[in-house]
């Protein structure tokens, strides 16, 4: 009676069972409870095993992925490096081109002044040929206005 359970064997004898059918009954759920209990200390152990191993397999995992990342966030600073340098770059040949291309307008610029200035000298020479020019018509057409009224200023003075 060692294994049983002395509770319930007296509960069975209370309500009147015979003595061989209460051990046998309280020996029966003893075995039942200690074969659950070990059932149960069985599981637990090998749940304790399976939550262990895979808290190992998560942590290499978790350990692959930050070295993952580590190597990932050091492939992004090699980019920004190599953006920045290209950025500099960039920058510096597009300064040259503003400079040379500021050069070039302002030549360009100096030289269209030049040929305006030159032509506003030669249209102020031309324009003074053609003052005198008009200054002799102006002269001759009065001549030859004198010459064809003189005689007719003849005639209206001689009637």
């Amino acid at each position: 009676m060692t294994t049983m359970i002395s509770e319930v064997y007296s509960a069975f004898k209370t309500a009147g069972v015979p003595e061989q059918e209460a051990k046998q009954a309280a020996e029966t759920l003893s075995a039942e409870n200690l074969t659950t209990s070990n059932t149960i200390a069985e599981n637990r152990r090998e749940l304790s095993a399976e939550i262990t191993a895979s808290r190992q397999e998560l942590a290499g995992q978790v350990g692959e992925l930050r070295q993952e990342v580590n190597e990932v966030k050091q492939e992004v600073g090699e980019l920004r490096q190599e953006v920045a340098e290209f950025k500099l770059e960039f920058t510096e040949r597009i300064d040259k081109i503003e400079l040379k291309l500021s050069s070039q307008i302002a030549e360009v610029k100096q030289e269209l002044l030049s040929k305006i200035a030159e032509i506003r000298h030669e249209m102020t020479v031309e324009m003074g040929k053609i003052k005198r020019g008009m200054g002799i018509m102006q002269w001759m057409l009065g001549l030859v206005l004198f010459a064809v009224a003189l005689p007719i200023l003849r005639e209206i003075i001689a009637i």
